[in-house]
């Protein structure tokens, strides 16, 4: 195989790869937290209200979108400034980096508006 065929499956294998290991760790951390709470009712703890609110802050998805649109943001800028610094040496380079930059930093945007209309909702 050549590398015009190794460099994209390699590519796109990794993203798929990225994707699949934070579902599975945020999968993983909420089984802990079920699991944890099972424990404590099978071994017949009280749980408290301020327990319960620690307990569920692991899993809010509120301050997840903050962090999650952050991160967008800076893999975007990050990409930009790939693109411009490849600009320098290949100048054709950079519009199409800019391009690619542009899809994360809205995703970063999109996810930061939501942290900001959810974070006053009152709980459920």
């Amino acid at each position: 195989m050549g590398e015009e065929i190794i460099v994209p499956v390699t590519m796109f294998g990794m993203v798929v790869g990225i994707v699949w290991l934070v579902s599975y760790f945020n999968g993983r951390k909420r089984l802990t937290v079920h699991e944890t709470i099972r424990l404590a009712i099978e071994k017949g703890q009280p749980l408290s209200p301020e327990l319960m609110d620690r307990m569920s802050m692991v899993t809010d998805p509120v301050r997840a979108d903050l962090r999650r649109g952050v991160l967008f943001l800076a893999f975007g800028a990050a990409f930009a400034v790939l693109g411009t610094i490849i600009g320098m040496e290949e100048s054709d380079a950079l519009t199409p980096m800019l391009g690619v930059a542009t899809f994360p930093i809205f995703l970063g945007i999109a996810y930061i508006g939501l942290w900001a209309f959810g974070r006053g909702k009152p709980e459920a």
